[in-house]
């Protein structure tokens, strides 16, 4: 067991500690799961999509139901939501199963299928029209069902009726707009710039600030843990023997700070509060 407390001053310095004992997959992987995931293990995404670095709405849904809940249950929900989204899809598409055998692979084919990005529009505009009620019981599982659904409608009707399609949205929205929409924070804000839409945002949250006392570094704003994780951090694309891009080595860093405070539970035990690697 090696304590590294006087050995982490910024991003880099805490990302190379803990590359060393964290894999978050492969060169694709974002580490967080989405249905184009080729293999997902305990909730890590351990093979990535082959697209990965292409815009994924239901990445946007999934920052949503993420809050105050656990992986499994936001996970549950996303999968409940796009299955509907499928079959609404179907009949108006008819979709030749011959496309779907094609993604067979994947945990889910159906909703891997409709993660592309030409179904993108076609989801936002089913969605749109979905009354609250269905929504809130499809995402029963992801807890505050009813809050969420009325957030996932508000945040679907305005990326409709501001930007007209979600490529558009995804080229164009900024932190500011996120930050407008009713029940969008500055973790989910943060969650959907980076995982949804591939931008260099580092998402900071409970894990984060947890982790960063344990260290010794108590940061009075979101802002603040932010600018200490990111000092530095453009270098750490030299610590990959593949192709990465900043947005991507933000995501695994994010990743392996969520995995190395649950396994040694962080603030929850006192004699584990340093940064200790087993």
């Amino acid at each position: 067991m090696t304590t590294f407390k006087n050995q982490i001053f910024n991003g880099y310095d805490l990302l190379t500690v803990l590359k060393r004992h964290y894999k978050i997959g492969d060169s694709h992987s974002w580490w967080w799961p989405s249905f184009r995931s080729v293999k997902i293990d305990r909730g890590m995404e351990i093979c990535g999509a082959l697209d990965s670095e292409i815009p994924d709405i239901s990445m946007c849904f999934a920052g949503i139901l993420g809050q105050n809940t656990k992986y499994e249950n936001a996970w549950s929900a996303l999968v409940a939501l796009y299955e509907y989204l499928f079959i609404q899809m179907d009949c108006i598409f008819q979709f030749d199963s011959c496309y779907i055998e094609s993604f067979k692979h994947y945990e889910y084919p159906n909703l891997a299928f409709i993660s592309q990005t030409q179904w993108q529009d076609s989801l936002l505009a089913i969605l749109y029209k979905t009354s609250h009620d269905t929504i809130a019981k499809l995402i029963r599982k992801a807890g505050f069902h009813n809050q969420k659904a009325r957030y996932i409608a508000l945040i679907t009707k305005n990326i409709v009726q501001d930007f007209g399609s979600f490529d558009n949205f995804a080229k164009k929205v900024n932190k500011e707009w996120l930050l407008l929409q009713k029940g969008i924070g500055n973790e989910s804000a943060s969650s959907i710039l980076n995982y949804a839409l591939k931008r260099e945002e580092m998402v900071v949250d409970r894990y984060t600030q947890k982790l960063l006392i344990s260290l010794g570094y108590e940061h009075k704003s979101y802002e603040d843990m932010q600018d200490f994780l990111l000092t530095n951090l453009t270098a750490a694309i030299t610590l990959y023997d593949f192709d990465i891009s900043l947005a991507q080595v933000m995501a695994r860093l994010h990743g392996k700070i969520v995995e190395h405070c649950k396994r040694t539970k962080i603030g929850k035990n006192k004699e584990k509060e340093e940064l200790i690697i087993y």
